[in-house]
């Protein structure tokens, strides 16, 4: 009895053995299988960080690029800037007033650093774009002016920057603006009718198709 008992117990260690080694195995190979695994994903990590140090990479050359493209910007829109307020101050006086206000605007604009370089190259744009108007239509505005020593409430009427002219509003008198003494010189009265009937269309925003009026330039008539 004593010899199968001894047998069965070391039968049963045996057994008992046996169970613990493939517990073992069993677990050796679930942490084989954890390690594959994790060194997937830390391939597939690295992986995704390279690709992010790379767009990283891009978005600081691309961000270098933008900085030396706004370097170049700003000296441009500071020379267009200054060209303009050269040309408002050498051009005929058209609406003096708003030309003065928005070249004011203009300037404070450029020199805002919460306006973006594109909002303040649109609105430089803008600003040229309303000089060149000026240039291709009739154009009618009251206006206090200083004429012949006497301060006037006068209209105001310009062909392009061709003529100049300004009358009284009870039509008693008339001057154009000459361009080359850059003053206001007084018209005969014969002059009159006609500028007041250039006023006439330009209030009705008609363009007309034959009118005759003194120039601000060297010439004398001008036919349209």
């Amino acid at each position: 009895m004593d010899d199968l008992a001894s047998g069965e117990a070391s039968q049963k260690k045996v057994a008992q053995v046996a169970d613990a080694a493939v517990i073992a195995r069993q677990e050796l190979q679930a942490a084989e299988r954890q390690l594959k695994d994790l060194t997937s994903y830390n391939q597939y990590m690295q992986g995704m960080v390279a690709d992010q140090e790379r767009e990283l990479t891009t978005l600081q050359n691309q961000l270098n690029e933008v900085e030396l493209t706004r370097q170049g910007l700003v000296p441009l829109l500071l020379k267009m800037q200054s060209d303009l307020e050269t040309w408002v101050a050498s051009d005929l006086p058209l609406r003096s007033t708003d030309r003065a206000a928005r070249l004011q605007t203009l300037k404070e604009t450029l020199a805002r650093a919460d306006v973006s370089e594109a909002e303040k190259f649109r609105v430089l744009l803008q600003a040229y774009q309303v000089e060149a108007e000026y240039g291709s239509r009739l154009d009618v505005w009251q206006q206090h002016l200083t004429l012949e020593g006497t301060e006037r409430l006068v209209d105001v009427v310009a062909l392009g920057r061709i003529a100049l002219l300004a009358m009284t509003t009870d039509g008693s008198g008339a001057w154009r603006w000459s361009a080359e003494v850059k003053a206001w010189q007084p018209l005969d009265a014969a002059w009159h009718d006609a500028i007041g009937q250039a006023i006439a269309l330009a209030k009705e925003k008609q363009t007309p198709s034959l009118l005759t009026l003194p120039l601000s330039t060297a010439r004398q008539e001008i036919s349209q």
